[in-house]
């Protein structure tokens, strides 16, 4: 059997997180589903795994915190839009380092904390007017 990989794992656990908070109504401005994929249909955010993702430290039990990097992605024609969208996300992963309640479906990762290096940013403009927003994140798991 095929063990799935913490990064996909991880990121699955988030989006899917993120996915049943929108569908009890939890969000605002968040009313479609967050996928797996770079900037794809306007106004639908993407999550997507960035480079740099390393080990942060090793204890002798082999147990090792990890720092995985991510960036939450949107094309629209508003920029208040992708600023309230990532915003929402936001303020609700920093919850999730209150709460604790991300987990791992296979076992490969247990949940530490989540850091934020800057705001949502826009990345692109084209002459249309359509665009990009980015929002990075680096989520920290401790994994055997």
């Amino acid at each position: 059997m095929i063990t799935k990989l913490p990064l996909l794992d991880l990121q699955e656990a988030l989006v899917g997180s993120i996915n049943k908070r929108i569908d009890q109504g939890y969000f605002v401005y968040n009313k479609t589903h967050v996928l797996i994929k770079f900037l794809d249909k306007t106004s639908t955010i993407g999550l997507v795994p960035n480079p740099g993702s390393h080990s942060v430290e090793m204890d002798y039990s082999g147990e090792e915190l990890w720092q995985y990097n991510y960036s939450f992605t949107i094309r629209t024609q508003s920029h208040s839009e992708a600023k309230n969208k990532l915003f929402e996300i936001s303020e609700y992963l920093q919850l999730l380092n209150q709460t604790k309640d991300l987990n791992s479906k296979n076992g490969s990762w247990e949940f530490d904390h989540i850091e934020f290096p800057g705001q949502p940013h826009e990345i692109q403009e084209d002459l249309q007017g359509t665009v990009m927003y980015q929002m990075d994140i680096a989520i920290f798991v401790y994994t055997k």
